[in-house]
C-alpha cells in the first residue's frame, strides 16, 4: 500500500529566460537615474533623501527577482501544490476534471489565454497568480513556457495553467492518481 509521503515528487518547471528580468530591472534603473538626477537638481530636496528612496528601490527590486525565480509544483500524495512567486494554490486530484484536462499551446487556444490579471505578477514570457481567461473564466498561473501548456479545469468552474518541463508526464501522474479513486 503506498502512502502520501511516497508518492511526493517535485515536477520540474519548464525554465524562464534569465533575460525576461530585464523588463524589471531596466524600468527601476531608469526610475532610480531619474530620483537621484531630480533630487539632486532640485533646492527643495536633500540628498539624504536619496539615502532612504534608492534603497528602497533595491529592496523592491531584490524582492521582485526574488519571487520572478520561486516556482515550483509538487505533487504531495492526491494533491497538486504550485507554489509561484507570492502565490500558492493547493488542489486535490479529486477536484480536477480530469477527463477535460489537456496540454495545449496557447498561441492556437486564444480562449484559455490569461487576459485581465486580477491578482498575480507578469512580465512578457511570464506571469504567475490570478487571471481572467479570455473566455472569462478563472484561473491560477504558473506560465513560463506558452507553446507546453497544462491545462487543468477544476470543478469549482476555475483552472490551472502551468508550465511543467513535461507537462503531459505530470498529467499521466494525475490520472494515475484519480483511477483508483473511480474504481471505488
Amino acid at each position: 500500500m503506498s502512502t502520501a509521503k511516497e508518492t511526493a515528487r517535485d515536477v520540474a518547471v519548464a525554465p524562464a529566460p534569465v533575460w525576461r528580468l530585464l523588463w524589471l530591472w531596466v524600468p527601476m534603473l531608469g526610475a532610480a537615474a531619474l530620483i537621484a538626477a531630480t533630487t539632486l537638481q532640485s533646492n527643495q530636496r536633500t540628498p539624504h533623501e536619496l539615502g532612504l528612496t534608492l534603497p528602497f528601490l533595491a529592496l523592491v527590486t531584490a524582492v521582485l527577482t526574488w519571487g520572478f525565480f520561486r516556482r515550483r509544483i509538487h505533487l504531495q500524495g492526491d494533491t497538486l501544490e504550485v507554489v509561484s512567486t507570492f502565490y500558492r494554490k493547493r488542489v486535490a486530484v479529486q477536484d480536477m476534471h480530469l477527463e477535460r484536462a489537456r496540454v495545449v499551446d496557447l498561441a492556437e487556444h486564444g480562449s484559455l489565454d490569461p487576459g485581465i490579471k486580477t491578482n498575480g505578477y507578469a512580465m512578457p514570457g511570464f506571469k504567475s497568480g490570478h487571471y481572467r481567461l479570455r473566455d472569462r473564466s478563472k484561473a491560477f498561473c504558473l506560465l513560463t513556457d506558452r507553446s507546453r501548456v497544462l491545462y487543468l479545469p477544476l470543478r469549482d468552474g476555475s483552472a490551472l495553467l502551468i508550465s511543467p518541463e513535461q507537462p503531459r508526464v505530470l498529467l499521466d501522474a494525475l490520472r494515475a492518481l484519480a483511477a483508483p479513486a473511480g474504481r471505488h
